[in-house]
């Protein structure tokens, strides 16, 4: 096993709210009664007792940007691990997922903050905050058919031998390459043990102080407990993320049935005799993706996304303001534009690409821009309405963005700031044709 002082991140988990109900999630998701949101000083005092490790802070749920404090949690991180503002994802891309993956990935060494999240409605209303702050960003809109094996079949209803547990548990692939937590419950060596002690009413974790994560092994105690409840480490049944079934034993249902989950009151969990196991049908403990290996495993669909744009309300660039009600509450786009039938096209091509809604983006004589973006929305909520004539204004120079459409059907994902290089790339995607 590894100690929290040696992993590359540790969560701060704020709340098990997620719109999602994947099989056999390490979160848990769906067997909670009820809800929660950890709340501002929790949070603050989990920063803080983390000021002296090195590692990446990340922040999980859940679907952590549901939180009602999410922006106030993420300011309060970034004044105090990152301390500058992080310049991403402000140029359209239309292929997300390598845009994020060469910008963001898991094996940067200079991250401070992270952020674990599903790509639903609430990193679409976040993500200029999202990509000032989190250097680093684990991304997965679950839509994928991903395999996820069991994490509730305990090794001791299965009739495996105590001794070869524990050195299987010692090995587990979560504990030696994912995370140790903190809930609003305490500190944990394992954000799997920390979900359950969440979700079963457990005793709690460690005080949340400096130094929690110094701890060995032989030090972990009572939490190596959730570890015999948990069979991450196990040869286990797998089954696809998006079937929305648990695998379970009968000692594990009943458990479930105690805490009133709703996974469970719902039929949506598999019971599994213990008498019908054999550990040679299952492969799962192989390595550090067991748990969401299928092949090749697509994080992002775009053709299915949730954050790429919707809906573009035209707006006359001779008005002086626009009026709240008049262009669909604003969670969508807006092209101030004076020729509707140029904006609406452009529009078209647009919702073939992700957008920064904090961003204002020029094309030709049009104004294009979100009325979530932090430079817009005070007015927009407290008068309902904006004016027009001073919009370019409110923007920070860096997130005034030129774009042109044509280049955008060219160029992919890699935006170089530098004219020479665009050309060499333009050159050579015109060679390549022909």
């Amino acid at each position: 096993m590894r100690s929290p002082k040696d992993a590359r991140n540790i969560q701060i988990d704020i709340t098990n709210q997620c719109p999602n109900r994947c099989s056999n999630c390490t979160r848990l998701c769906g067997h909670h009664k009820e809800s929660f949101f950890m709340d501002f000083e929790t949070f603050k005092r989990a920063v803080d007792s983390l000021e002296d490790w090195n590692g990446v802070i990340g922040i999980i749920g859940g679907e952590p940007t549901i939180h009602p404090e999410f922006e106030r949690f993420a300011g309060y991180l970034s004044e105090k691990r990152v301390r500058k503002q992080v310049d991403v994802l402000r140029r359209p891309t239309n292929e997300f997922q390598k845009y994020m993956r060469h910008h963001m990935s898991d094996k940067r060494g200079d991250a401070k903050a992270g952020l674990w999240s599903s790509l639903n409605y609430g990193y679409y209303k976040h993500m200029e905050v999202i990509n000032e702050v989190f250097e680093k960003q684990l991304l997965n809109d679950h839509n994928n058919a991903c395999l996820h094996q069991a994490a509730l079949m305990p090794y001791r209803e299965l009739g495996i031998d105590e001794t070869k547990f524990i050195e299987m548990r010692d090995k587990c692939w979560i504990q030696n390459t994912w995370s140790p937590c903190i809930t609003p419950k305490g500190a944990f060596f394992c954000e799997v043990a920390g979900a359950l002690d969440m979700t079963f009413g457990g005793p709690g974790g460690w005080k949340i102080e400096k130094g929690w994560y110094d701890r060995a092994p032989s030090e972990f105690g009572e939490q190596l407990k959730w570890c015999e409840m948990c069979s991450l480490c196990l040869n286990v049944p797998q089954r696809i993320s998006t079937d929305g079934r648990d695998d379970v034993t009968p000692g594990t249902y009943k458990e479930l049935l105690r805490i009133e989950s709703p996974k469970a009151l719902q039929g949506k969990v598999v019971v599994h005799d213990p008498r019908d196991y054999k550990e040679e049908q299952y492969h799962t403990f192989t390595g550090k993706n067991d748990y969401m290996d299928a092949g090749d495993n697509k994080r992002f669909d775009q053709s299915r996304s949730n954050i790429n744009p919707k809906r573009f309300y035209v707006v006359d660039i001779r008005q002086e303001k626009i009026e709240k009600n008049s262009v669909g509450g604003g969670i969508d786009w807006v092209i101030v534009s004076s020729d509707q039938k140029k904006a609406l096209k452009a529009a078209e091509t647009l919702k073939q690409y992700i957008l920064n809604p904090g961003c204002l983006y020029i094309y030709k004589n049009m104004l294009i821009f979100n009325m979530l973006a932090k430079a817009v929305r005070d007015d927009w909520n407290t008068l309902g309405s904006l004016c027009l004539t001073d919009l370019r204004s409110r923007y920070p120079a860096g997130k005034v963005i030129r774009i042109n459409l044509f280049d955008l059907s060219r160029v992919s994902w890699i935006y170089k700031m530098d004219l020479k290089t665009s050309i060499k790339i333009r050159l050579s995607r015109i060679m390549n044709k022909q």
